[in-house]
């Protein structure tokens, strides 16, 4: 769920950044945290097991699990992300958006990830779970340790096919999430 992302702004959070068409674990990504703006590596790992290497986490169960009990709140901003429908052997690219460009994530001195949830009915046949989103004026009140994990965000997404090209991490370039007519 959520193994790639999309970040076409260059002026993200007050940060100068590359836009990029196919972010991939362990890239600087630009975090909104409570105090502050910062490039974060996008990998997580519990301070007691730096090897971890973990980029998405269960909403359902993050204040449950040892390796998310020290974690801090962050937004991780975007603007789509992808994910692949398994069809018999073939994993078939689809580019998700909407109006909101945050997820909720969490964060340590290591990295950040992203919360996942389960996915809402109109994009659940893709895949099972889609990141947490929230709207702008939300942000603050994540930050703040407010429960949203089921915001109106979660429910305004839209999708279409995009090329395999995006399988490739090298590929990145606006091309990616153009829409492929499957005609």
């Amino acid at each position: 769920m959520c193994g790639r992302f999309v970040i076409s702004s260059n002026n993200v959070f007050g940060l100068e950044y590359k836009p990029s068409f196919n972010i991939v674990p362990s890239q600087l990504v630009p975090v909104k945290t409570i105090n502050d703006a910062k490039l974060m590596k996008w990998t997580y790992a519990p301070l007691w097991k730096k090897d971890m290497n973990l980029i998405n986490c269960r909403s359902e169960t993050m204040n449950e699990k040892p390796s998310f009990r020290n974690a801090k709140r962050c937004v991780i901003f975007h603007n789509g992300w992808y994910e692949w429908l398994r069809k018999d052997k073939e994993k078939i690219p689809f580019y998700h958006y909407c109006q909101s460009n945050s997820f909720a994530g969490l964060y340590n001195d290591i990295g950040c990830l992203i919360l996942t949830r389960a996915a809402t009915d109109q994009i659940n046949h893709i895949h099972h779970r889609q990141p947490v989103l929230l709207d702008n004026s939300e942000i603050s009140s994540y930050l703040e340790g407010e429960n949203l994990l089921n915001s109106k965000a979660n429910y305004d997404i839209n999708f279409y096919r995009v090329s395999k090209d995006v399988n490739n991490p090298r590929n990145n370039n606006s091309n990616l999430i153009t829409m492929v007519d499957t005609t």
